[in-house]
């Protein structure tokens, strides 16, 4: 079963993978790379400074950094452990791909897919009573992991792994943070 599954992975990358058109190829290459995502995120921290009282604001900004390289961090002892070589780089999988990047590190999981959706699930249960146009935060991860299928660098069981790690941890951090903020209201 675990066999049909892996060749049902790499079917679907295969497909997703050739919906791409290398024309596009500038614009992913902009969207894959998370130094091109920091000015929204500034934008994004500066809004919470505005909006929340200091003390809640610096709580949900830190807590926001921590959750970044947290998420990284997991990511990266996962992928040493498991090994899962990326498809660009596997000679099963490679020549049936637009291959544009070709990363050497692992593949499981995602750590775009993991970073971005927990970040924004943090910020989404943290804001969105406070600031309803946070919701439109949920674009960046949507393009950052098509990005990755876009250019054969992850299957999309990678992805769908690292949405539901990031979800958790989004989760997680929402629920230490706001109990830190009530804490801070009492006294």
């Amino acid at each position: 079963m675990l066999d049909e599954l892996l060749i049902y992975d790499k079917e679907l990358l295969i497909y997703l993978n050739n919906l791409g058109n290398s024309q596009f190829k500038t614009f992913w290459l902009f969207v894959t790379k998370f130094i091109y995502w920091v000015p929204i995120l500034v934008l994004v921290f500066y809004k919470i400074y505005q909006k929340f009282p200091k003390k809640q604001a610096r709580l949900i900004i830190g807590y926001g950094i921590v959750i970044l390289l947290f998420s990284l961090l997991i990511v990266e002892v996962i992928k040493i452990g498991v090994e899962r070589m990326r498809p660009c780089n596997d000679a099963t999988v490679a020549p049936f791909l637009n291959i544009i990047i070709q990363p050497k590190n692992y593949s499981f999981f995602s750590g775009h897919a993991t970073v971005s959706v927990a970040l924004t699930s943090f910020l989404f249960l943290m804001l969105h009573n406070t600031l309803p146009w946070i919701k439109l935060l949920v674009i960046w991860p949507l393009l950052f992991m098509y990005s990755r299928l876009y250019f054969g660098v992850h299957y999309p069981s990678d992805i769908l792994t690292g949405i539901i790690v990031g979800i958790l941890i989004g989760i997680a951090f929402h629920r230490i943070c706001n109990a830190r903020i009530v804490k801070l209201r009492i006294y």
